[in-house]
């Protein structure tokens, strides 16, 4: 019997790319991925590079005024219960997985926006989801590509995570209308994104009502927000002061913690309140939103 070779079957994204320039479609030829429609080649061997080669123009609409007041009003701002117990990644995102095992009640499509060392591809593969990490220069990454022009076809993804990653992208409008692009109705994106914490290679930090805004100019629903951490400990952590500062932080947060009578007003304050309070003062903000 005469020997069948044996090849390696594409990711299961192949079928979903697209031209980061046009959006066209993308044929292998002598192993190198051209657009039908432009001069974009890219080869696939080894690690994708699909980061833009030309610009591309999207328009985006002046947004009609809103008030973020009324629009939180309507928003879930609590912890989301843990429920994820599976493996960890080296960065903790329990909380994340937590709201994906929720929303997901079937094998999807999962982008991890911003993978970084690629950490949360075994945690979202115990979930029973198909992964795929793109960034823009880690060696570890599916996929090298730009945030701001992704390289997947309209409506193709059921839930789109970035852990810490939207403060790193320079223009947030247009990053969250690609991940609204490629999301499929009903899709989720779901995140973490800096407020309080010190510059670490960002450009916009976010408060609750910037990431209201976001949401608003895109006609996408913010269903919960949430305090990660608070910006002492953001400061105690990360920011660059002297190592004798920063453990002063660190102390004052832990007063902070332990010692809500140091400020009695708030003390009678409702259990909404409270969240509120500690949601302005994050260092981190956590977001659920939905296409």
């Amino acid at each position: 019997m005469r020997a069948v070779p044996v090849t390696n079957p594409k990711p299961w994204y192949f079928e979903i790319l697209a031209c980061p320039d046009c959006l066209g479609g993308l044929v292998e030829k002598e192993s190198v991925l051209i657009c039908n429609n432009c001069t974009f080649s890219s080869s696939p061997l080894h690690q994708l590079d699909l980061r833009p080669q030309s610009p591309r123009r999207i328009n985006l609409e002046v947004p009609r005024i809103f008030y973020p007041t009324r629009a939180l009003a309507n928003v879930e701002i609590s912890r989301p219960a843990p429920s994820f117990n599976g493996p960890t990644g080296i960065r903790n995102a329990a909380e994340l997985l937590s709201v994906m095992q929720d929303v997901m009640n079937e094998p999807g499509r999962v982008l991890d926006l911003g993978c970084g060392p690629r950490d949360q591809a075994e945690p979202i593969g115990f979930l029973g989801h198909d992964y795929v990490g793109i960034d823009l220069s880690s060696a570890e990454a599916d996929i090298l590509c730009d945030a701001h022009a992704l390289p997947f076809r309209s409506a193709s993804l059921d839930f789109v995570f970035s852990y810490a990653v939207l403060s790193h992208l320079h223009n947030p409008f247009l990053a969250i209308s690609e991940v609204k692009r490629v999301l499929k109705a009903g899709g989720t994106y779901c995140g973490t994104v800096g407020q309080g914490e010190p510059f670490n290679n960002t450009f916009f930090h976010h408060t609750v009502w910037g990431m209201l805004s976001l949401a608003h100019a895109l006609d996408l629903t913010v269903l919960r927000l949430w305090s990660c951490w608070d910006t002492l400990s953001g400061l105690a952590s990360m920011g660059r002061y002297p190592r004798v500062i920063r453990y002063a932080i660190g102390a004052l947060d832990r007063i902070h913690s332990a010692l809500p009578a140091l400020a009695p007003r708030k003390m009678a304050w409702s259990r909404q309140d409270k969240l509120l309070d500690g949601l302005h003062r994050a260092a981190s903000i956590g977001f659920v939103i939905r296409k």
